[in-house]
């Protein structure tokens, strides 16, 4: 027998098995592998069926301690993409009409068709610094083309803060906002802006694994809801002036 076709053999042997390992494999390694690769922010809980088609719930850790519920979770897994050199499977969160595409390769996830709805408090684990204000509303996370591998991102994606609430602003109305990301390889830039409300946002960062996120812009009332904002603003802002919140975040 040939070198080529011990190796053709060898290649159609590995492929085999994992197929079979996806098939057998329970759900429960799946849920395990979910902890591990997301740092125990992320948690799959009552996974029933195998890690080639099975459902689920999703739960984001906290920095509380607290488990968020995101919702309930199903996968299929797609075989032809092993020909390819990547494990696939189609996620659908939450009996969303539109799968979400992941991709695993060596190194590196790929998320295509990316729609994510979460209650606002999910923002606790992105931005901490939001946690202690008790952020409420809903969050839309969006991507047609978002890939991670190692510390590089690479992509664009929108995260829009509908209807937002605070606990701790009570009867506050803050609008609608949007962060805009481009994910650029070693750093993710991020431009702020308002889609609608009272509140006017804007201005711009960057994310870095390395480096940790950095903010800065301003916000300021539109001039019918001054005699509410104004107030709020000055209570959370370390500078205000000109009816203006100018504010930095870096953590």
């Amino acid at each position: 027998m040939s070198a080529r076709r011990l190796v053709l053999y060898a290649a159609w042997g590995v492929a085999a098995y994992v197929l079979v390992f996806l098939a057998l494999a329970p759900a429960a390694w799946l849920a395990q592998s979910v902890e591990r690769a997301s740092q125990q922010r992320l948690e799959l809980r009552d996974a029933a069926g195998s890690a080639w088609s099975g459902s689920g719930r999703l739960y984001a850790h906290t920095r509380g301690g607290e488990f968020l519920d995101l919702g309930s979770v199903r996968w299929k897994s797609t075989p032809a993409a092993l020909l390819r050199g990547k494990l696939a499977a189609d996620m659908t969160l939450n009996e969303s009409p539109k799968p979400i595409r992941v991709e695993l390769s060596p190194g590196a996830v790929t998320l295509k068709d990316l729609a994510l709805e979460v209650p606002g408090k999910a923002l606790g684990t992105l931005a901490p610094p939001l946690e202690i204000l008790g952020p409420g509303g809903r969050v839309r996370i969006q991507s047609d083309d978002l890939r991670l591998e190692g510390d590089s991102v690479l992509g664009l994606a929108t995260i829009e803060w509908r209807d937002i609430r605070l606990a701790r602003a009570s009867g506050v109305e803050l609008g609608s906002q949007v962060a805009r990301l481009r994910g650029a390889g070693s750093r993710v830039d991020i431009e702020l802006a308002t889609l609608d409300g009272p509140l006017r946002v804007a201005g711009g960062g960057t994310w870095s694994p390395r480096g940790g996120l950095s903010l800065s812009g301003t916000a300021e009332p539109r001039p019918e809801a001054a005699a509410t904002l104004v107030p709020f603003l000055r209570g959370v802002c370390p500078e205000f002036r000109d009816q203006r919140c100018i504010f930095q975040i870096k953590y």
